[in-house]
């Protein structure tokens, strides 16, 4: 049985990840703004703006996994989101690594989330693969930034990995509600040209993951964290209507109303890459969803 500290555990990873590492019999800890506590994990409170922490929560811990961060598209890009989008990744990693080498702790491994938003949103045809360079929009930046931060505890000698995540899918909360209410009401489209490449995972696979990469001490460095298949938005909305059984017949959604309400985030829904999931296949992880087909039948409501 292991220890286990997670940051941003009440999301929606968070808590499928803390399910299964439960349901192994595992210890977990949460980090988290409110104290109490979750299925009977404990929450610690620590607020990373103002450097605020339960040191107590490290105590006999043998992993991290570090999900903390403002959601990318919960609101407008402004300049004071940008910074809280950043500050919200960067200052609470600062925080756990202050901590970690205060203590001396000696972790097992750090897993760190970060997305596939590192590779930029400009489409391309080409697949990409973790050793792609980052792209040059502000959803890359924060991205790179992120994992930067990650540097400090790989520098303690603490086996680090970090997952670039897709669109994760899952019927209970994340961007499928979102994107299906529409399709429930009969106005469901696809987004811009439709073109755009849609890399998405599957909750439970999501999960699976960070657990998988957690215990197997041959994993390092940057994993590409979505499902095999490749699929562009216009086919994933077709396929979206079918599983709730909607029709799917209205023009696209123009990708300048999305910019009028989203402004620069837009680009988040209306670009798209082709990423590739070789590399963490090669190392023994099976995905339980590779159709997009599949995944929305398990989550439709």
């Amino acid at each position: 049985m292991s220890k286990i500290l997670i940051s941003g555990g009440s999301g929606l990873i968070g808590r499928h990840i803390s399910k299964l590492l439960i349901e192994s019999n595992h210890n977990v800890a949460w980090l988290s703004r409110e104290g109490g506590s979750w299925n009977g994990v404990k929450k610690h409170i620590w607020d990373p703006n103002n450097g605020i922490i339960d040191e107590t929560a490290f105590e006999g811990i043998d992993h991290i996994i570090h999900l903390a961060g403002s959601g990318i598209v919960d609101k407008r890009w402004t300049a004071s989101y940008k910074k809280e989008i950043i500050d919200s990744r960067v200052k609470s990693c600062e925080l756990i690594y202050k901590v970690l080498e205060k203590k001396s702790i000696k972790l097992k491994s750090f897993i760190g989330c970060s997305a596939t938003g590192f590779y930029g949103a400009k489409q391309s045809d080409n697949l990409v693969y973790e050793t792609n360079l980052p792209g040059e929009n502000f959803y890359s930046e924060s991205c790179v930034l992120w994992e930067k931060s990650y540097e400090s505890i790989k520098k303690l000698g603490i086996r680090t990995v970090i997952i670039r995540t897709g669109i994760v899918l899952s019927k209970n909360s994340g961007a499928y509600p979102k994107m299906a209410l529409p399709f429930k009401l009969g106005i469901g489209a696809a987004i811009g040209s439709g073109k755009q490449n849609f890399p998405w995972i599957h909750i439970d696979d999501i999960a699976r993951l960070f657990v998988y990469t957690l215990f197997n001490e041959q994993l390092d460095g940057v994993y590409n964290a979505v499902a095999s298949e490749i699929i562009n938005n216009k086919e994933f909305s077709e396929l979206l209507a079918k599983s709730l059984n909607r029709p799917f017949f209205i023009p696209a959604l123009p990708s300048s109303i999305l910019k009028f309400v989203m402004g620069e985030g837009a680009c988040v829904v209306t670009e798209g890459l082709k990423i590739s999931n070789e590399k963490i296949k090669k190392e023994g992880f099976i995905f339980k969803f590779e159709k997009s087909k599949d995944a929305l039948s398990d989550i439709a409501f």
